[in-house]
This record gives structure tokens, C-alpha cells and sequence, in this order.
């Protein structure tokens, strides 16, 4: 079932709250957040407000910046042109737009040259789209290169770890320093009908749910898949004439185990299409002996072909991005779609998490009885979380990080399934 249509920005700008047109008419500081939950209408009311400061911001340069700049255009560009057309200018990948005349520098976070040109900016005035992803040291030459007199710095974010930097440091002493912010939830946003809220908080579970629909900085604790239940989650593989489309996904090791995962697209009894784990391949190198990369690479083709056996499908091949030496060999020996992985540790877990909190993502236990045991136990690391950093315990992770790996390369089928999602995490249009 395809999520209902969001609201467009114009749409949700003739339902403003009280609590919408309170923030654009207080946002008046030198630094101005709107932090809350996804959808919450926090982002709207932002950009309200940076277009009445371009209009009457001091001279200087000004700056919009995003997670990427491809980002920036979609959560923020793209809203203004829906808003006002005939107040922007931008042609998509530009460094720079024009927004009421003024000339807007457009700038990914994670460029590394983003950076070099924040350095050579005096600036009067910036947005930025999902503080929360800025490096500290950015965000504070980002403040720092606000000197223009009375320049202003407007920006929105989600919850993170209640020890993250800008919540210690910033949102907390908000009393003490010239800062102005506002929380948002979900369920508040009047533009919103309840039908699409209720689709929003069923895309997001446990750690997610607290932060992105009830809007809450709260820490990552004990299972990263806490929602795990077999009487849910385990389902035997459906018969292969249902096979749709395959991905292979690959954990590399030498000493460590190296762990294959057959993804596989599939519609259940009833019609619904899911993401299946249908099989799974591991060798053990501490236990078993190493093997070298040509006879992984043999022994992953026996397996491979054995599984795919009367289907007809060609499998999208992800591996991990670090195993240079067996992709060589895989590409030596032919292996047919092969990639590197997408290996972002936060947002992978996010959406295997989404998919298995909404029963998209099932594994047959009896085939993939690895997977399941590795799956039930990854934590977050305690040592980690004691820095204010959530990361994985590098503990009998490798068929999690397999699966992760899969679920990324499948996101072109996922992102009709968790619009919000796919949105939050920046996945291009197509896997």
C-alpha cells in the first residue's frame, strides 16, 4: 500500500499553527533553531522566516546548507520555489542561487569543499537543513563567519543523542546565549491530515519513534533491534516463481567471517510485497582456516547459482566498500551487477529498523539461522554511548552489517514503502 500524498508546501503554508506564526514573528536571535520531529511543520516556518530575513538581511553573502547539496535543493530550494517561484532562481547542482535578488550560496556540509568556502566567507546571514549533521568544528566557523553586523543564522534539526553537541552546547543554554528555539511534534502540525500522520509514525519504532514522530533527544540503549520477534519477523521463503528481484550482499573478512545475504523482493500470500532474506552464506576464517579471495569467490558462486536456481534473475551484487582485493576477484571471475556497498552505519540500521518494525523485511530463521542470532544480538556499543556516540558493538555483527548493505541497495523498492524515510536519508531516486 503506497503512503497518501503529502500536503505541498504552499498547502501546509495556509494551515500555519499559532505555534508556526509565533516562531517566524519571535525567530529574532543570532541563532535561531526549530528542532522537533519529521513533518512537524518546524521546517516550513523556518523557511518563512529566512525569506522575510533575505528581504532585509544586511549586505553580504548569505548561505544555505544541507546535509549535501542535492539536500539543500530538495528540502529547502525546492519548498521556496513552491512557495514563491518568482522569489528564486537555481539551477540544480549550481553553487549558488538568487533569492529576492540576493545572491545565496548553496552548500553540501559533507563536501570538502564546503568548508574551504565557509573560510573565505564574511556571511550575513545562513540556513542550514538538519543541524544535527554538521560537524561541530563547521558549525562553529559557520557562527563565527556570521559577523557581518547583525547577521542571523537560521536552521532546523531532528532529535539526536541527548548528548549531542548541539544540544549540550547550544539548545541547553539557550538563557545565556543569543539563541532562540522552538519544538515541534508531529502530531501537532495542523497542515498534516490524520490519515498521512498515522502513515508517517508507522515508517519509524522504538529509538526511531521516540525521535522522529513524538520528537524526543533521547539515548540509543541496549538492541538495536528491539522490535525482533520470530512469531513476526520469521517466514519461510516464499515460492521462487513469486521472485521478483535479488541482491547479494556481501561482509567481507579474512580472519574474521566473511557473510553473503540473498535479498530478495517477493509478494506474501495475500499480494503484499516484501523484502524477503531468503538465504545466507558465511565462512569462518578463525574456525574454518582462510581462504583466499578466489575461492571465496568460487564457493560464493556455487551458493549463489544453487539459490538462484530456476528463477531467471540476475542479483544486484553488493560488497563490502572496504574489500578491494575480493572485488577484484569478483570482477576477475564476472560476478554480474557488482557495486560497492553503501556503508552508512546510521542510516542502514534506521531503515532495516523501519522495515522490520513494519513487517517489510521478514527471514526465513530456518535458512538464515546466523543472521537471526546476530540480528537478536546487536547492541549499541556501551563505550560509545558513554561518549554521547551511538555506534554498533563491533561483536558478531557481520550478517547485520550484510543485511544493512542489501537493504541500502534495495532502497528504489523501499522508498515507495517510507517516503519519510527515504527522504530523511538522502537516497537518490533510484537504487
Amino acid at each position: 500500500m503506497t503512503a497518501p500524498a503529502p500536503p505541498s508546501p504552499a498547502e501546509e503554508l495556509a494551515a500555519l499553527s499559532i505555534k508556526q506564526q509565533d516562531s517566524i514573528l519571535d525567530a529574532c536571535a543570532r541563532l535561531n533553531v526549530w528542532e522537533g520531529s519529521i513533518r512537524s511543520g518546524k521546517t516550513i516556518a523556518s523557511i518563512a522566516r529566512w525569506l522575510l530575513y533575505v528581504r532585509t538581511a544586511p549586505p553580504g553573502p548569505l548561505a544555505m546548507i544541507g546535509r549535501t547539496r542535492d539536500s539543500a535543493y530538495r528540502n529547502v530550494i525546492d519548498v521556496i520555489a513552491d512557495l514563491a517561484p518568482d522569489a528564486i532562481t537555481y539551477t540544480p547542482g549550481a553553487p549558488r542561487c538568487r533569492i529576492l535578488g540576493r545572491t545565496v550560496h548553496v552548500l553540501g556540509a559533507h563536501d570538502a569543499k564546503a568548508e574551504k568556502t565557509i573560510r573565505g566567507l564574511t556571511l550575513a546571514g545562513a540556513y542550514v537543513d538538519e543541524i544535527t549533521v554538521l560537524k561541530e568544528d563547521f558549525f562553529v566557523q559557520l557562527l563565527g563567519r556570521s559577523s557581518v553586523r547583525g547577521a542571523k543564522l537560521f536552521g532546523t534539526t531532528n532529535p539526536d543523542s541527548p548528548a549531542h553537541w548541539l544540544r549540550k552546547k547550544y539548545l541547553l543554554r539557550a538563557g545565556e546565549l543569543n539563541l532562540y528555539t522552538v519544538h515541534f511534534a508531529l502530531f501537532d502540525n495542523p497542515g498534516l491530515s490524520q490519515e498521512y500522520k498515522d502513515s508517517i509514525a508507522s515508517e519509524f519504532t522504538g529509538l526511531y519513534y521516540k525521535r522522529f514522530v513524538l520528537g524526543l533527544w533521547v539515548a540509543a540503549e541496549g538492541a538495536i533491534y528491539d522490535m525482533l520477534d520470530e512469531n513476526r519477523h520469521h517466514h519461510a521463503a516464499p515460492p521462487r516463481n513469486r521472485w521478483q528481484r535479488a541482491w547479494i550482499s556481501i561482509d567481507y573478512g579474512t580472519s574474521n567471517p566473511t557473510h553473503a545475504v540473498l535479498l530478495v523482493l517477493a509478494a506474501d500470500d495475500t499480494g503484499r510485497d516484501r523484502l524477503w532474506c531468503v538465504a545466507e552464506w558465511q565462512h569462518n576464517g578463525r574456525e574454518a582456516g582462510q581462504l583466499t579471495d578466489a575461492q571465496i569467490s568460487a564457493r560464493l558462486a556455487t551458493w549463489a547459482t544453487a539459490e538462484l536456481a530456476d528463477t531467471g534473475l540476475v542479483p544486484t551484487t553488493v560488497l563490502d566498500p572496504s574489500a578491494a582485493s575480493l572485488r577484484v576477484q569478483l570482477r576477475a571471475d564476472g560476478w554480474p551487477g557488482l557495486r560497492s556497498a553503501d556503508n552508512r552505519v546510521d542510516d542502514g540500521i534506521k531503515a532495516t529498523a523501519s522495515l522490520l518494525g513494519g513487517e517489510r523485511l521478514l527471514v526465513d530463521t530456518t535458512r538464515c539461522p546466523i543472521l537471526w542470532d546476530e540480528l537478536c544480538g546487536y547492541v549499541w556499543a556501551e563505550e560509545a554511548l558513554l561518549r554521547g556516540d551511538e555506534e554498533p558493538a563491533k561483536v558478531d555483527d557481520h550478517g547485520p552489517d550484510a543485511l544493512r548493505y542489501g537493504v541500502m541497495a534495495a532502497r528504489g523498492v523501499w522508498r515507495a514503502w517510507l517516503p519519510e524515510l527515504a527522504a530523511m536519508t538522502d537516497l537518490p531516486a533510484a537504487a
